[in-house]
């Protein structure tokens, strides 16, 4: 972010499923990398999302997509978290870029979030290494996460890659989605009703994304 100085968009306010929102962490860390907000930041919780997702409508990824490609230079590359079946707000992230990479003639790529990617990585120098570390330590919401990475990826601070992001969105996934697993405890311990399905769920926004962005047609 420091080098590149991309137009930073988020799309929640960071809060999950009850916890307070992280805005002014992530305003605080693009403003230390001079980095310019993006006319999409965390105007709306991961409850509104999910909510979104749960009603089938893809309205609101629709809309932001369209926000961030009329303010993104035209042939940018346009860079998400990848499709790994942790989050599903993470994964519609994916297609709603890929949306945007399609409206502007631009390339997508991505980068490893929660399981390695192939590819060399890019060695970073120690300042570099040392900024990241600072970055890290002044977003405290992220303390236990970021503990928990060094703690079993202890270079984790010291490379970085980018690669071509593509994916098919199959009728059914080779390996069943984190997010159901997660979705099925929490229903067990009784704190949600619902869970967000890949199939009945995430799929039908991330195809209507793709869809109407002109990309490769995919059957339903």
């Amino acid at each position: 972010m420091r080098q590149n100085k991309p137009l930073f968009c988020i799309l929640t306010d960071g809060s999950g499923g009850g916890k307070q929102a992280r805005l002014e962490y992530s305003a605080a860390l693009a403003s230390a990398c001079g980095v310019a907000r993006g006319p999409v930041f965390g105007q709306r919780s991961d409850r509104d999302w999910y909510a979104d997702i749960l009603a089938g409508n893809p309205v609101p990824f629709l809309d932001a997509a369209d926000r961030i490609a009329r303010a993104a230079p035209a042939g940018a590359v346009v860079v998400a978290d990848p499709v790994e079946g942790y989050n599903p707000m993470h994964d519609l992230t994916a297609a709603l870029a890929d949306r945007v990479a399609a409206q502007i003639g631009g390339r997508r790529e991505t980068f490893a979030l929660t399981r390695p990617l192939p590819g060399a990585p890019t060695a970073l120098d120690e300042a570099t290494v040392d900024a990241k570390r600072a970055a890290l330590a002044a977003y405290a919401p992220l303390a236990d996460e970021a503990a928990a990475l060094l703690s079993s990826h202890p270079q984790a601070l010291h490379d970085e890659r980018l690669v071509p992001a593509w994916y098919d969105w199959p009728a059914v996934p080779t390996v069943a989605p984190a997010y159901e697993r997660f979705g099925k405890d929490r229903i067990a311990a009784g704190h949600y009703r619902t869970i967000i399905r890949y199939v009945d769920h995430v799929r039908p926004i991330a195809l209507a994304l793709r869809r109407t962005a002109a990309l490769v047609p995919v059957g339903l």
